[in-house]
């Protein structure tokens, strides 16, 4: 009798540490799932990566980024050269166990109603530390690993469970269920993508799982440290407006910013030099409302769960 293995793309999101991704690579031709196709998108490296593992992995596809597009973009560039059933992403400071991938998609072919799902990741430098265990967020916008430095023996992320989002370091998500919500919105560069991504999947009535039986290993923020370095504030400040505008229903966008207001104001005043990358963010959402508010109308379309239903996801630990 023969086995279906639905098919699967991983897509890997990379800039220049070419050793690193080789390691990441390395991972992937380990796993023990048979059928699935390596994409591996290079977001304009500045060093000879693309030679290098061209050279050492002839049977991963290679896309080469005209410009450095960021990871939201560079994500979608190889989801949209696939067209697996499944997509996994990864970031290249990441790794996998071999059994991996053949836990995701029985976890996610065992209930079709799981739109996403992310396992137990472990600090690459001490495996005995979570580095996540899922994603949850404040009701001001802040983003934060769940379970980030507790011990990986630790029972209460030992559990299979419900949250409100899940890193792309590591995750799988259906292709169809992608395509309905329209994928990552390429305006968040870097930063809060995958939590916006996760967000609409919740918001779309799928499950979004924490999957502690399935380990990954992150060296957390090696690429992105290297791509935006000090643009970070600005766009952890934004995003977070960004995913507030997008995502919370009007009366939840009111009441919650003033609480994003007082939270970046206090900031601010104890790092003035926050201030200017803050009024930039502002102004960016201001010039781009017209826009956040075609997109609010589409993400409506597909919305299937209130807010009301999500809060209980916010501030889990």
């Amino acid at each position: 009798m023969n086995t279906y293995y639905p098919t699967v793309d991983i897509v890997v999101c990379a800039h220049n540490n070419k050793k690193v991704t080789a390691r990441c690579l390395d991972s992937l031709l380990s796993l023990s799932y048979p059928n699935f196709k390596i994409i591996l998108v290079d977001d304009c490296s500045t060093d000879d990566s693309v030679v290098f593992l061209r050279d050492k992995y002839p049977t991963v596809t290679i896309i080469e980024n005209e410009k450095n597009f960021g990871a939201a973009k560079t994500r979608s560039n190889g989801i949209k050269s696939g067209n697996a059933e499944y997509v996994v992403t990864m970031d290249n400071d990441a790794t996998l166990s071999p059994d991996w991938l053949t836990k995701m998609v029985k976890l996610m072919e065992s209930d079709e109603k799981i739109g996403q799902a992310g396992g137990k990741i472990l600090s690459f430098n001490n495996p005995k530390i979570i580095a996540e265990a899922g994603v949850s967020m404040s009701f001001r916008g802040r983003g934060y690993p769940i379970g980030e430095g507790r011990l990986a023996s630790d029972d209460k992320y030992n559990k299979e469970r419900k949250v409100l989002s899940i890193s792309t370091a590591s995750m799988i998500v259906r292709r169809k269920i992608l395509n309905k919500i329209g994928g990552f919105c390429d305006a968040y560069y870097y930063g809060y993508e995958d939590t916006d991504l996760s967000l609409m999947i919740n918001i779309a009535g799928y499950k979004v799982i924490y999957y502690p039986e399935a380990v990954s290993y992150h060296m957390l923020s090696t690429t992105v440290s290297q791509t935006i370095g000090k643009k970070r504030v600005y766009y952890w400040m934004r995003n977070r407006l960004l995913i507030m505008f997008r995502s919370y229903e009007l009366k939840n966008l009111f009441r919650y910013l003033p609480a994003n207001l007082r939270f970046t104001a206090g900031d601010c005043f104890h790092h003035p030099e926050r201030i200017m990358p803050v009024l930039l963010g502002w102004l960016w959402i201001i010039f781009h409302l017209p826009n956040i508010i075609i997109q609010r109308r589409k993400i409506n379309n597909f919305r299937k769960v209130r807010d009301s239903q999500l809060h209980r996801l916010f501030n889990s630990d």
